[in-house]
């Protein structure tokens, strides 16, 4: 078996990822009090320096928070935080919208199927209402985007998974400032024809269905936003030749 070099470890990252972890995996619980610098040091057998930088990283993460007179203490929901901190790197770049929606694919599409399974009727009949309003404001291109991300947040959410309620409630406020582009660049019909079918797969209780359908209902979407901003491109380019 041929040997592998050992990699190096900054003593710092190392005691950065056990701390974090310990946060992660419960076992240091929300709310609780983290042991004092002094005998972090004492217990890694590290530098104060070590300790205090994996902190500072903690906290830059909002999983700790400091408290003056008391201590430094795990915070209450840190997973939340940790994905506030992690999610906006989304929103960097020409291709944010493009990337979003990619990595709501990702989450979405099983949202729906195990909101399918879980949903009961009364919840469907609320997602009809949500969809019969999104039908009336289709002239009104701000309420049609504020509802067309509401339908698909509720939808994450009744798949009772709290996880991916947390990143998708992230997400809708991030689409949230453009997402009215978005509806006036494609329209609302994609958005209204999809919900109904989804809606369907809901009420006939086909999870599978329902799962395919939300996939290709944002593939869709996607392949409709690069159309758009391929037809723009193409656009601004003939006008430059033309003014030139």
């Amino acid at each position: 078996m041929p040997v592998k070099p050992i990699e190096r470890v900054h003593v710092g990252d190392a005691v950065f990822v056990q701390l974090k972890n310990l946060i992660l995996s419960g076992e240091w619980a929300p709310g609780s009090r983290l042991p004092a610098e002094l005998a972090l040091k004492e217990q890694f057998g590290v530098s104060r320096m070590s300790i205090r930088s994996a902190l500072e990283r903690l906290k830059s993460l909002g999983l700790i928070e400091a408290r003056q007179g008391s201590g430094t203490y795990v915070r209450e929901e840190n997973q939340a935080a940790l994905f506030d901190a992690i999610i906006p790197v989304y929103v960097q770049g020409n291709r944010d919208m493009i990337e979003i929606l990619e990595f709501r694919l990702a989450i979405e599409c099983e949202a729906a199927r195990l909101a399918c399974l879980r949903m009961d009727t009364r919840e469907i009949g609320r997602l009809k209402r949500l969809y019969e309003k999104m039908r009336q404001a289709v002239n009104d291109p701000d309420e049609a985007a504020r509802l067309d991300l509401d339908f698909h947040l509720q939808i994450v959410k009744l798949s009772q998974n709290r996880y991916f309620y947390q990143v998708e409630q992230i997400l809708r406020d991030i689409l949230s400032v453009n997402f009215r582009k978005v509806i006036e660049a494609i329209g609302p019909d994609i958005g209204i024809q999809f919900h109904e079918l989804i809606l369907a797969a809901f009420a006939e209780r086909e999870p599978e269905r329902a799962y395919s359908l939300m996939k290709t209902h944002l593939q869709r979407t996607i392949d409709k936003i690069r159309e758009y901003r391929t037809a723009t491109a193409s656009h601004h380019q003939n006008q430059e030749g033309f003014n030139a």
